[in-house]
């Protein structure tokens, strides 16, 4: 059997290290997924349960060409349907909801292909649709020219956070920091520091990678997989029970938070308290131009961040200024080998303060995060 995890388009590789990383699978990598064998649906349990790069977590069933019609894409599915056997996933009673997610240029919409699915799936099995509380939720995913199509195990948005409560608007997901942490190559009992970290996603995400809490903790009973009939036999108790047990509670992590606002800080605070890992975290009001003053020299192994951009309220020279400070700062705090990584949505003034302060750009990356593109960069001393 083959299982897939959608991911943010630019970071399929994060997604497939991951996958082998909690699995042992390894992953081929798809545009926005990853593609893997596995022999056993507890893998998928398992990454709908801690995957901390998936949108979404499916039992592959089936892939076809989608086209860029409705009329192509529904041919296509409905042949790819009748070759698929269902009959496993469905009792007397079962009712099921169909979901499409689509990414790229089509002449139909996602609704259109959740109608068309819901239709098709429903003429196969002769069951009942219900969207409010289905017993299972098949869904298809369209990545421009392709289609997959398979049982979704998480059976919710699993690139939302629980702890994202308070919120800043200019904030990443959670899904999108834990890929640039990763793309950062951060590994556990490094230090971090996110200098502009907002509500603080990036040391959240950090913090729950390096303890091994997984990120579904507190959703547990929210997952689909805990009531899929192949399924029924499983003592899901004791499965959490066990991945729980892998906690490290004590572990000696430096994770560093820091902004200007207070208000950020106020909130990224509530926000690690909320995932239950705020005592890994040191979230700290400072502006950018003190970072000398909170950290010895070499102290700091990985910066990762999301810094402001020039927009109708931050001036062009504010940011010129802004990040020519930021490299002065990060050429004291880093390690000799530490590295900065940051995501922008134009990145050629942060390249321009880079070159000024003898950094060079380490490796680049196109992703997409909804439908913005952003760079992400890293940059190492020169």
């Amino acid at each position: 059997m083959k299982g897939i995890v959608i991911t943010h388009p630019g970071f399929e590789d994060v997604a497939a290290a991951e996958i082998k990383e909690i699995t042992g699978c390894k992953a081929e990598i798809h545009e926005s997924a990853a593609v893997f064998s596995t022999g056993s649906m507890l893998d998928l349990c398992l990454l709908s349960y801690r995957s901390q790069s998936a949108i979404k977590v499916l039992l592959l069933l089936a892939e076809f060409e989608a086209g860029s019609s409705l009329e192509e894409a529904a041919s296509s599915f409905r042949k790819a349907l009748s070759d698929t056997d269902l009959s496993q996933w469905m009792e007397e009673n079962t009712t099921f909801k169909a979901a499409c997610s689509r990414t790229g240029q089509h002449n139909f919409t996602s609704q259109d292909i959740m109608q068309e699915a819901g239709r098709l799936i429903k003429d196969k099995t002769n069951k009942d649709i219900n969207l409010d509380s289905p017993d299972i939720i098949f869904h298809v995913q369209v990545v421009k020219n392709k289609g997959y199509f398979g049982v979704d195990f998480g059976g919710i948005e699993l690139s939302k956070r629980d702890y994202r409560i308070f919120a800043h608007p200019a904030a990443l997901k959670g899904t999108a920091a834990y890929c640039l942490l990763k793309a950062s190559g951060y590994r556990k009992g490094e230090s971090l520091l996110d200098p502009f970290t907002k509500s603080g996603i990036i040391p959240i995400e950090a913090a729950l990678y390096a303890t091994g809490t997984p990120v579904n903790y507190h959703r547990k009973d929210e997952l689909a997989f805990r009531h899929l009939k192949p399924l029924e036999d499983e003592n899901f108790e004791e499965f959490f029970k066990a991945i729980d047990s892998q906690i490290d509670a004590e572990a000696k992590i430096a994770i560093h938070g820091m902004d200007s606002s207070m208000p950020s800080i106020s909130a990224a605070k509530k926000n690690a308290k909320l995932a239950g890992i705020n005592k890994f975290i040191s979230f700290s009001r400072l502006d950018i131009e003190w970072l000398d003053t909170k950290f010895s020299e070499g102290e700091i192994d990985k910066i990762v961040t999301s810094p402001p951009e020039h927009s109708k309220r931050m001036d062009v020279k504010l940011i010129e200024k802004l990040y020519k400070e930021l490299f002065y700062q990060a050429r004291y705090i880093l390690s000799e080998k530490g590295t900065m990584t940051c995501i922008v949505r134009n990145a050629e003034m942060l390249k321009l303060a880079a070159e000024q302060n003898k950094f060079a750009a380490d490796e680049e990356r196109a992703v997409m995060l909804g439908k913005e593109e952003f760079t992400v960069i890293s940059f190492a001393r020169q």
